[in-house]
């Protein structure tokens, strides 16, 4: 009874949760709320370090905007941590949600439009978690949300990649002891 397999993983957050959902989220969430999710199996600790995201649109970004929608959304984006029940077990934008390209850049250092003279840009952005204390620990049953709640029809893609550890045992005592170690 122990910890069967420590890997990294790259997981584009997905409407399911576990990687096999829409992994691209460009759609009109102003009715149905929408999320892209990192959801923890049974047996497993996911240890997030970072998340990645990206978004392409027609040129012309400006930081008052999200992506070039032509204006900052109405209730913007946010990232949460949720127990099982869907409960706010951490809101990671503290109840400030992004709603223009220049939000993304109150949360991560890290933060770029790139341009190639013609065509679409695209903002991309890494929210390393790690250099702010520690990964975050999603536990079985557990996830993290991006969540959505405005028109983003108008974007040509839209996509949150998390990285981090996932670690698989095969018993629940090591699996609780291993969730209160932030050094596994």
């Amino acid at each position: 009874m122990s910890l069967i397999s420590c890997s990294n993983f790259y997981r584009y957050a997905d409407t399911v949760g576990d990687g096999t959902g829409v992994k691209d989220h460009v759609s009109d969430y102003s009715v149905t709320p929408g999320a892209a999710r990192l959801d923890a199996a049974a047996m497993t600790l996911l240890r997030v370090e970072r998340l990645l995201v990206s978004y392409q649109d027609a040129s012309g970004f400006r930081a008052s905007r999200y992506g070039n929608l032509g204006a900052a959304l109405t209730n913007g984006i946010a990232v949460k941590h949720l127990d099982a029940g869907g409960g706010v077990i951490q809101d990671l934008t503290d109840a400030s949600p992004v709603l223009t390209n220049a939000g993304w850049g109150a949360l991560c250092y890290d933060v770029d439009v790139k341009s190639w003279g013609a065509g679409d840009e695209v903002l991309v952005c890494r929210w390393t978690f790690s250099k702010a204390g520690k990964a975050i620990t999603v536990r079985p049953g557990e996830r993290l949300a991006v969540e959505f709640n405005d028109d983003l029809s108008g974007l040509v893609s839209h996509r949150f990649q998390f990285q981090g550890r996932q670690l698989v045992f095969d018993d629940a005592g090591t699996l609780a002891a291993a969730a209160k170690c932030s050094d596994v």
